[in-house]
């Protein structure tokens, strides 16, 4: 969660300017320079590639907690956690690398004198046709195929365990059925009794796993969706400016081709916005772990009066453990 906040974050802050900028309101001449140029398209391609790798490692996540949740405990642990973390980002950064070599400033007129004209500079592609569809290919088929095919399998085996998993829960009595007699309440909470306590504690807690895990797999569904949603429209331009010979840019498909990168565009950051408020409205536990997080910032600015001597000071809750990593020791009824 931490992860796709940082990508989301970043994107807003470093990309939606210049886009506005220079794409919406100003398109020539490009005054960011051509360092400006490179680090636009790198924080882009870095933080599409930290958002389908980390929606991709929650999905995984999620599907070791359901399906193997005794090994889930020894190998969700914040420090792995954040190792995998520094893996997800290194390998963003190596991944979005290529990004800042093909993109570059330049000039697309000359004066009379044969020197480029300062206003004719433009943020835009400095490699080949042939090389910028290669590029493209392998971009789409990494960044968003791939992902996508990986998250959609681990989501159904999560689905299909869970639903094995909500046949195995005594449904509740029907609403016209008798209630049942002493005799018999008796007669159950000595079987109860004789299971054991740590059976006895499973069955109990098997309702509440059920509902978290579903909250659970709510919020990835909807994540998902908002990725294919958001993102497909955005890869299907990139592929479109590709493979469109230069002799069938028309007029009017070059107006349908500027109206849709300005949509394609406001897509690819509305995903960023609606990940947070996915998360709030679906998962419980995601607003607890904000709240928590926004006390902590306001108790940093307005200090808590000193506690009396021999009070002992507040210790943190385990949700606010759990803020930035795995769960300390993830059981089914603590992934929402």
């Amino acid at each position: 969660v931490l992860s796709l906040a940082l990508s989301a974050l970043l994107l807003l802050l470093v990309g939606m300017p210049m886009e506005l900028y220079n794409f919406v309101w100003f398109h020539y001449p490009w005054v960011f320079g051509d360092l400006g140029c490179r680090a636009y398209y790198f924080v882009r391609e870095l933080c599409a590639y930290a958002t389908v790798l980390s929606v991709a490692s929650l999905s995984a996540e999620r599907c070791l907690a359901v399906c193997q949740p005794l090994r889930a405990r020894s190998l969700l642990t914040p420090r792995k956690t954040r190792r995998l973390l520094s893996v997800v980002w290194a390998a963003s950064l190596g991944l979005a690398l290529p990004m800042a070599v093909i993109m570059g400033q330049k000039h697309e007129l000359e004066t009379a004198g044969g020197e480029p004209e300062p206003a004719s500079r433009v943020c835009t592609v400095l490699v080949s046709r042939t090389t910028l569809q290669v590029f493209v290919q392998v971009n789409v088929l990494v960044s968003f195929v791939l992902p996508l095919a990986l998250t959609a399998f681990l989501n159904g085996v999560t689905v299909s365990h869970l639903a094995a998993l909500c046949s195995q829960v005594p449904s509740p009595p029907a609403a016209g059925s008798s209630a049942p007699s002493r005799l018999e309440l008796m007669s159950e909470d000595r079987k109860t009794l004789a299971l054991g306590d740590q059976a006895a504690l499973v069955r109990h807690k098997d309702s509440r796993r059920i509902r978290g895990l579903r909250r659970s797999i709510q919020v990835l569904r909807a994540i998902v969706a908002v990725y294919v949603v958001c993102w497909m429209p955005y890869h299907v331009r990139r592929l479109m400016y590709c493979y469109v010979p230069d002799e069938r840019w028309t007029d009017k498909l070059y107006d349908f081709y500027h109206y849709f990168y300005m949509v394609t565009n406001t897509l690819f950051y509305v995903s960023s916005a609606v990940t947070p408020v996915l998360y709030n409205a679906v998962s419980s536990s995601f607003r607890k772990l904000f709240l928590e997080a926004l006390g902590s910032l306001c108790r940093e600015h307005h200090p808590m009066e000193s506690f009396p001597p021999g009070t002992p000071e507040p210790r943190p809750s385990g949700l606010s453990l759990q803020l930035w990593g795995s769960p300390r020791t993830p059981s089914l009824d603590e992934i929402e």
